[in-house]
């Protein structure tokens, strides 16, 4: 099965946050169904979790670098905060769909849980994004979703 082995495997320290869109201490981290946004487009992803914002400075997806040396076409990116999640989705710009959602964070389990996301589920993926230059820090978690018989 494909998603059995997406997640990292890390066990964060509780001092691991997810980044700056996490809820006040004290109060319970709102969720987001994250597999339910896959299917839309940028529009309505915008108008279901709200305006999107700019990317956080020096942000740089480092699954992208091997396509930016080979010159390829990129896909479109938005940066959204919600209550407890960051997200980046990336996009076609020409049909507007989004291909995935990649969460920001260090701690896998609260973005997982806040995402309301499971592994092994049939329709989506999730994997693991390290930070560029600390290949054992976790940058987030990439949803993708697969489409079965296809």
């Amino acid at each position: 099965m494909l998603g059995m082995g997406g997640c990292s495997g890390s066990h964060d320290a509780p001092r691991d946050r997810v980044v700056s869109s996490a809820a006040a201490p004290g109060r319970p981290a709102a969720g987001l169904n994250v597999p339910s946004l896959l299917s839309l487009s940028i529009d309505d992803l915008s108008q279901r979790i709200g305006p999107r914002k700019p990317l956080p400075p020096g942000f740089s997806d480092p699954t992208l670098i091997p396509l930016l040396q080979r010159h390829e076409r990129l896909d479109s990116t938005a940066y959204f905060q919600t209550p407890g999640l960051a997200l980046v989705a990336s996009f076609d710009y020409r049909t507007r769909r989004v291909s995935d959602i990649m969460l920001l964070g260090s701690n896998e389990n609260e973005l997982m849980h806040r995402a309301q996301l499971q592994l092994g589920a049939d329709h989506y993926l999730v994997l693991p994004v390290f930070q560029e230059n600390h290949p054992t820090r976790l940058l987030g978690l990439r949803v993708l979703g697969i489409a079965l018989n296809q």
